[in-house]
């Protein structure tokens, strides 16, 4: 469980939607080359959606515990940065 601010989202037009209302988290999964998973949380919805690229959603960063991760970027020993 994890605690947010729901910081809604911004369309691929770049106008920002349903701040304070909805919460929208990218997955790391992709569903083709231009759509990706979004977690989307509000009070009565807690949906899983596939969304085009160019919209705008928070991520969430977690802390890897595992160790020897080759192609990341270690950025003060708790945070890494992994290209998709």
């Amino acid at each position: 469980m994890h605690s947010a601010f729901p910081g809604g989202n911004r369309n691929n037009n770049g106008n920002f939607n349903n701040v304070g209302n909805n919460g929208n988290w990218w997955s790391s999964s992709e569903n083709s080359t231009t759509n990706a998973y979004n977690r989307n949380l509000n009070y009565n919805n807690n949906n899983l959606n596939r969304n085009n690229k160019q919209n705008g959603f928070s991520v969430r960063c977690l802390r890897d515990l595992m160790e020897n991760r080759s192609s990341g970027i270690n950025a003060g020993g708790f945070l890494n940065v992994y290209a998709t």
